[in-house]
């Protein structure tokens, strides 16, 4: 870690000039500060981070390459270990978000075969069509997906275009350790002082496949999507081994499994004037008789302002879970009203969030503000302010208040 600490300072105050045409990258130190502090959860932590992206054309095809290290105080990474498809419990020190080859077939047709990042939503919003997608959640506000392993064609022909993508590894959710105040799970359900014992088990291999179909006719926009594999959010099993019982407070094992979820959707969206209005419907489907079946809708208003972005979707879920919700993450925070506005200015941006779940009276506030001191550093201060009941996805994450600051120079 001091080797990482020593080159993240380098990057940070010595000058460094571009290594080549089509390398980018940033080095990032981010401190938070907490409003609560509980054993292994400190007032404060750090968090420094070094990424490097490198694009090349290849004749026709393109080739693109990043890399990430990084360094965290808390919640801990987990040993350098190798973990290409990001499967292991904890987030690697080095990852590997960006490894694709994107090769023309024919004049408006492309596949990519790689590592790569996939979205079919709006970033900001709710979309049934992402929800099925990989999260880290190892920073529970920062709504991160996590890139695949897979093979992605997609074209257009007059005004109907298509994506099909074929992931063979499943990569699954990354939860914050259990009890931690980054955990979106309420620890009020057990025992007081019971100790959790995270078991490190081996999701499934296979992930899935997708087609999304959309077509524009005027001011509309029409699509349809399916999909079908195992599902990356794990279905939690606790167990109280009687062996382990031999102390003052229980102890608890969590195992994770992954059932199969085969989806299909439909998307609708038409332009009005300065608004774009959008809706989606998806019915999700499953054996399992603790994730169930489900029908869920967004209806979305997004216009923009300058340089900036409004956003206000409405989600829900027209089917009860058999279990708790918030044990099944991405249904965790539904029904749920999300508005975020964000904006780009001459001195910077700035962007503020309300996620607000509307069944339990949760919900997160989330302020930021960047400031480009010259055309390579920036500083950014914000905060999260989750609140509302403990027992919903956000309230869960009441301890987890906090004030962020951070300083990145990109190259």
């Amino acid at each position: 870690m001091r080797v990482f600490a020593l080159l993240l300072f380098f990057l940070l105050v010595l000058p460094c000039a571009a290594l080549a045409e089509g390398f980018s990258g940033y080095a990032e130190l981010k401190g938070m500060a907490y409003s609560e502090r509980s054993p292994g959860d400190p007032y404060a932590a750090g968090w420094g981070t070094v990424y490097g992206k490198w694009e090349e054309r290849l004749a026709e095809s393109q080739l693109t390459a990043s890399l990430r290290a990084e360094w965290l105080t808390s919640p801990q990474t987990s040993p350098l270990v190798f973990d290409p498809a990001d499967r292991k419990l904890r987030r690697p020190p080095l990852s590997i978000p960006e490894l694709w080859l994107r090769v023309p077939l024919a004049s408006s047709h492309d596949l990519e075969l790689g590592r790569f990042q996939l979205g079919w939503g709006k970033t900001d919003g709710y979309s049934p069509a992402d929800a099925f997608l990989p999260r880290d959640l190892t920073d529970p506000f920062a709504d991160e997906k996590l890139p695949l392993w897979g093979v992605r064609a997609s074209g257009q022909e007059e005004n109907l275009r298509y994506q099909a993508v074929l992931v063979p590894v499943t990569t699954p959710w990354r939860i914050p350790p259990l009890g931690s105040r980054n955990a979106p799970i309420a620890s009020g359900a057990l025992p007081h002082g019971t100790v959790l014992r995270e078991a490190d088990d081996a999701p499934p291999l296979p992930g899935f496949a997708a087609l999304r179909l959309l077509a524009t006719h005027g001011d509309w926009d029409l699509g349809v999507w399916a999909r079908t594999g195992v599902r990356p959010a794990p279905i939690l099993r606790f167990t109280a081994d009687p062996a382990l019982q031999d102390g003052p407070v229980p102890v608890v094992t969590v195992t994770r499994r992954y059932p199969r979820e085969h989806a299909a959707g439909v998307e609708v969206s038409r332009v009005a004037g300065p608004y774009v209005l959008r809706g989606e419907l998806a019915a999700l489907f499953s054996g399992d008789a603790e994730l169930g079946d489900a029908v869920i809708a967004t209806l979305s208003l997004e216009r923009g302002f300058g340089d900036g972005t409004l956003l206000v979707t409405l989600a829900g879920n027209a089917i009860d879970p058999p279990v708790d919700p918030t044990l099944l993450f991405d249904r965790g925070t539904l029904p749920a009203l999300i508005v975020a506005w964000n904006r780009t200015e001459e001195w910077g941006a700035w962007k503020a969030v309300w996620d607000c779940g509307l069944e339990r009276g949760d919900g997160i506030l989330k302020g930021e503000v960047a400031y480009n001191v010259t055309d390579t550093w920036k500083v950014t201060v914000g905060g999260d302010l989750p609140y509302g009941s403990r027992q919903g996805a956000l309230g869960a994450l009441h301890d987890a208040r906090r004030l962020v600051a951070a300083v990145r120079r990109s190259w």
